[in-house]
């Protein structure tokens, strides 16, 4: 098996409890045609319009962080 190497970026904010991995840049306005949910309410797949994953969106609190967030674990 042949692994791919592509570059890819990753937000976290504090204030939403939630990262967000860009599999292949930065995602323009309408560039995500349809949402996956993969772990409700945890990992949310964003596809572009042919089916291809862009980005993923987890929520949860980050490692460290005090988990008194609504929906967060504690």
């Amino acid at each position: 098996m042949t692994l791919e190497e592509h570059p890819g970026t990753w937000t976290y904010d504090p204030e939403a409890g939630a990262a967000y991995v860009y599999l292949h840049g930065p995602i323009p306005p309408g560039g995500v045609a349809e949402v996956v949910t993969v772990d409700s309410p945890m990992v949310n797949l964003d596809l572009d319009a042919n089916g291809r994953v862009i980005g993923i969106e987890i929520l949860a609190t980050w490692p460290g962080e005090r988990g008194d967030k609504e929906g967060a674990p504690e």
